[in-house]
């Protein structure tokens, strides 16, 4: 009896760890039990136009310093340095994306080489050139376009002709096609006015100044600086294909789940409906905050509302209306990929101003039942970046 007893505690002491093992091992297997979400980025790329060909258009006019390079010197009696000349400037150009353009540049004056044919005589060579120029904007090839920079650096290259109508020395017209590129400081000083600086160097054939030998080319250089006007009232206008069409498929989707969830419930048999009670309760219970659906969204380093988006300022009003016991908060936003931090503050602050300025003074709305607040683009409501140019709407039960 004693034997049969020790088996029998024997047993349960081997089997209790087993019992005990089941449900560890039932949790173990919930907790490895994981769900695997892939996101992809979208390969859009934004793409800049303007609304009219004179946008981005501009005229400058400048003055400054050059001189001419010859190999004709004569160190005995004369001196060798460069002549230092006035030299007049102007040019017409156009900026076909935020990144490079097309110009003419006008550029003449007198130029004095260091190679007198006379004793004693300064040799002079009045000459009239122009450029056609391929520019580049490197600020906003690096950093990305931003309407209201202040300071860009642009290079540029190109082709053009010179003629000099009068030389002292030989009493001969020349001509030359010369080979020129520089590079231009550009500072904005307004929506319609910039400063610049520019240096160029040129190459032309040994026979511009009159006489052909020794080296066979000859040089101007030039640094000048001068105030371009900028025409048009807009400048560059985004659009992102892929982004825009990203959304109209989020939207697509949830109008058919919207549709599923309808036909699934049509489908359903209806249960017999319960016994009305009715109960009469002095308190009502309203949600406290609630995000509205509604969004206004807007183009690139804009706080404009376009017509497509007024019919979402028009339902906030509808409902605003329908719903006296709520107020608004309009929480603007801005794209973090473009501009500063600071400067997207300052975007963000005018599209919720702008929104309800709309909301007050076309729709009616008492402006004490609206909040705005710019959020800048330290945060982000939404995953595509440009979807972030946007004003969201929170609805908030009055106190």
């Amino acid at each position: 009896m004693k034997m049969k007893t020790k088996q029998f505690l024997y047993s349960w002491l081997v089997l209790l760890p087993a019992f005990a093992f089941i449900p560890e091992s039932s949790a173990q297997n919930q907790i490895d039990i994981t769900e695997t979400v892939s996101v992809y980025e979208l390969p859009g790329k934004t793409h800049f136009y303007s609304e009219k060909f004179g946008d981005n258009m501009y005229f400058s006019l400048g003055a400054g310093m050059q001189t001419f390079f010859t190999d004709h010197y004569t160190t005995a009696t004369h001196s060798t340095r460069p002549k230092i000349t006035l030299a007049l400037d102007a040019a017409v150009g156009k900026w076909f994306s935020p990144y490079w353009g097309l110009r003419l540049n006008f550029m003449g004056g007198s130029l004095h080489s260091a190679w007198p044919l006379q004793a004693n005589v300064m040799n002079h060579i009045r000459y009239f050139a122009v450029y056609g120029d391929f520019t580049v904007n490197m600020s906003n090839l690096i950093a990305g376009y931003n309407e209201d920079r202040v300071f860009s650096v642009i290079p540029f290259a190109g082709v053009g002709y010179s003629w000099a109508f009068k030389n002292t020395g030989t009493n001969s017209k020349t001509s030359a096609f010369p080979v020129s590129g520089g590079l231009k400081l550009n500072f904005r000083l307004s929506h319609y006015l910039d400063f610049f600086l520019e240096g160029r160097a040129n190459i032309l054939a040994d026979n511009f100044g009159g006489i052909v030998g020794g080296e066979p080319v000859e040089s101007v250089l030039s640094a000048v600086g001068g105030f371009s006007v900028k025409f048009g009232t807009n400048r560059f206008k985004a659009f992102d294909p892929y982004g825009e069409q990203e959304l109209i498929n989020d939207l697509n989707r949830k109008v058919n789940g919207l549709r599923a969830q309808l036909e699934e419930c049509e489908s359903r048999e209806c249960p017999p409906c319960p016994e009305t009670v009715v109960v009469v309760d002095e308190t009502s219970v309203v949600p406290a905050e609630q995000t509205l659906t509604s969004a206004v969204r807007f183009t690139i380093n804009s706080a404009q509302i376009s017509n497509e988006e007024e019919i979402n300022v028009y339902n906030i009003a509808a409902w605003m209306k329908a719903n006296e016991d709520f107020n608004i908060t309009i929480a603007g936003y801005a794209d973090k990929d473009t501009g500063t931090p600071a400067y997207n503050k300052q975007l963000s602050e005018k599209r919720a101003h702008n929104v309800k300025e709309m909301l007050v003074n076309k729709y009616g709305i008492d402006p004490n039942r609206i909040q705005t607040i710019g959020n800048g683009s330290e945060t982000q409501p939404y995953g595509t970046n440009s979807w972030n140019r946007v004003v969201i709407f929170i609805g908030e039960a009055a106190q």
